[in-house]
C-alpha cells in the first residue's frame, strides 16, 4: 500500500498562523505582567524566614531596613543586639564587599541584623 503525504496548503497555514497570533495576544498581558514588590524586596521582607545573621548578595543602591552592609564594621553598637545575640563569638562583620572595591556596581553583600 502506497502512502500518501498531505502537504498542507496556503489557506491551513496562514489560517494557523493567525490562531496562534490570537492566542499569543491574549495570554501576552498573563505572560508580562509584573509584581507588585520588585523581587529584591521580597527577598528581605522582614517576615521572610531568612535568620537574622543571613548574608546575600544584593543589587541597589538602597538598603533595606533591617540589614547592613557586610563591610567589616564593629558589632558591638545597638544596630547589631538581635545579631550580636546570635553571633556573639564575633566582634566585626565579615568585609566581603572589599571584592568591589574599585569596581563600579551596585552589588553589595548584606547581613540581616533585625528581625
Amino acid at each position: 500500500m502506497d502512502k500518501k503525504i498531505r502537504a498542507f496548503t496556503l489557506a491551513e497555514m496562514l489560517i494557523t498562523v493567525l490562531l496562534i497570533s490570537i492566542a499569543m495576544v491574549v495570554m501576552a498581558p498573563v505572560m508580562t505582567k509584573k509584581s507588585k514588590q520588585p523581587p529584591q524586596e521580597i527577598i528581605v521582607n522582614q517576615n521572610n524566614g531568612l535568620p537574622v545573621g543571613a548574608i546575600i548578595l544584593w543589587y541597589g543602591e538602597q538598603i533595606p531596613q533591617g540589614w547592613q552592609e557586610c563591610s567589616g564594621q564593629n558589632i558591638n553598637g545597638d544596630d547589631f543586639k538581635e545579631l550580636k545575640e546570635n553571633i556573639s563569638q564575633y566582634e566585626y562583620l565579615p568585609d566581603l564587599n572589599s571584592v568591589f572595591a574599585g569596581i563600579n556596581t551596585n552589588l553589595k553583600w548584606i547581613i540581616k541584623t533585625k528581625k
